[in-house]
């Protein structure tokens, strides 16, 4: 068994440990297996865009693998988050996929304190990592939701959003109903949903030596070091 890590400096992008082959990370101090990331590289290998996909030997493709490494953890992450939620809601349990499940025999009821569902389509703005994590996860997304369901866009910057555009700012600045309205809305929670995701791997996170962050400026394959 592979002993589990003290996590002290989230990424510790300067500091990665080496860790044992079968390890790709420590989330919580716990190891989160590699063949998690060997299985969907050997998906992604054997897809469509195989044929354009870096040779894995190659700098460019030590970088895919950290990246997809980095969309891979982001899942657990989120998973971990749900694991910490439903232990606070004992009535509530989450699956694989996120999605909410009985637990002893209650069943959770559909649309009671469920958060709206977050716009993926502009999420390559906050990053591509993230971006590829929540197009690909319902975990991710329901993460997302739940983290940002508070979210709102101050009154100011509405009337202000309202003026430029030559619109009437909205009754209610909490409900969008205008598509300019959402858009910001969207954009906010997303921006939201980065912070939180950052923090989150910072605090439980700890990636380990050769699976560094790809733009970790202290791995040798980073593309853009100065």
């Amino acid at each position: 068994m592979t002993a589990a890590l003290t996590v002290g400096h989230g990424h510790g992008h300067s500091h990665a440990p080496v860790a044992p082959p079968e390890v790709m990370a420590y989330l919580n101090g716990e190891p989160v297996l590699r063949e998690l990331l060997d299985d969907r590289l050997a998906v992604l290998r054997a897809g469509d865009a195989a044929c354009v996909l870096p040779r894995p030997d190659s700098r460019e493709g030590r970088q895919l693998i950290r990246w997809v490494a980095q969309v891979v953890l982001t899942e657990q992450l989120c998973l971990d988050e749900l694991r910490r939620r439903a232990d606070a809601v004992p009535a509530t349990r989450f699956g694989p996929a996120g999605e909410a499940e009985a637990v002893d025999g209650v069943e959770p009821v559909d649309g009671v304190g469920e958060p709206d569902p977050i716009d993926v389509s502009t999420a390559i703005a906050v990053g591509s990592i993230t971006a590829a994590a929540l197009a690909g996860s319902e975990a991710v997304r329901r993460v997302a939701a739940l983290v940002t369901a508070d979210v709102r866009i101050p009154a100011e910057q509405l009337a202000y959003a309202a003026d430029v555009l030559g619109q009437e700012p909205p009754a209610d600045p909490a409900v969008p109903v205008a598509d300019w309205h959402r858009e910001l809305l969207q954009s906010a929670r997303l921006e939201a949903f980065a912070r939180w995701l950052n923090a989150a791997m910072h605090d439980r996170v700890q990636l380990v030596h050769g699976l560094e962050h790809p733009g970790d400026s202290s791995q040798p394959d980073n593309l853009h070091r100065h």
